[in-house]
């Protein structure tokens, strides 16, 4: 008797490792994702049958959560509700449906992107345009800069050989007025000699008109007797 209860206990044990096993098994499945196959709709329900309500409709192609698989239904999540759904009618990748779905999205955002390239390409065009007249305007801006900076050395020799010319002229006028200020000199020497020349005439004759006022007239009549 006491064996039996040891065996039966052991067959219990055995059993709750099994069914934690195949617990186990199912919360490791509950992560996967599944989506609606491409019939039109189906239906998500409280429980497995038939006879349970439907919460609500899947559409073809639609991604669900799979909570717990099993071979005729699966307990799965679609947005915010749970329930069960035929097995049947899940796979794992999207249905023919969705993925012409899909390329056809796929399709119309490739148009919509070679679109707006082609629109970035002729605005670069544009660019290209404008930076090419922009490079010829700043390439006659440069050859008029050469020009006007040819002008300017010009310009410059110019200068230099006008200041050249200016101190020539500042020399020379300075020469003549060297030899003008000799001539004024000389001028004025020659001035002071006739002058001092002059005064020594006027001088020596009237220091004779003194001396003749000054001699007694008898004597010169006795001169005129002799």
């Amino acid at each position: 008797m006491r064996h039996s209860k040891r065996a039966m206990g052991r067959a219990l044990a055995l059993v709750g490792l099994i069914a934690a096993a195949i617990a186990g098994s199912g919360i490791a499945m509950a992560q996967t994702t599944a989506y609606v196959t491409d019939a039109l709709e189906i239906t998500l329900r409280s429980g497995q049958g038939n006879d349970y309500r439907i919460l609500r409709l899947l559409e073809s192609g639609e991604q669900l959560e799979v909570l717990q698989r099993g071979e005729t239904w699966t307990r799965v999540r679609a947005g915010n509700d749970e329930g069960w759904v035929r097995s049947v009618y899940l796979d794992a990748e999207p249905g023919a449906a969705a993925r012409l779905e899909q390329a056809v999205s796929q399709r119309d955002s490739l148009r919509d992107e070679n679109r707006d390239l082609s629109e970035q390409v002729a605005a670069l065009e544009s660019q290209v345009e404008n930076l090419s007249s922009e490079n010829e305007r700043l390439r006659e801006d440069n050859q008029r800069m050469t020009e006007r900076l040819q002008e300017a050395d010009e310009g410059l020799q110019l200068a230099d050989e006008n200041q050249a010319l200016r101190k020539e002229v500042l020399d020379l006028e300075r020469q003549v007025n060297d030899l003008s200020r000799e001539a004024n000199r000389a001028a004025d020497q020659e001035s002071r000699d006739w002058f001092i020349a002059g005064a020594g005439v006027i001088v020596f004759g009237m220091l004779l008109g003194i001396l003749v006022t000054r001699i007694p007239w008898r004597r010169r009549s006795n001169w005129s007797e002799l």
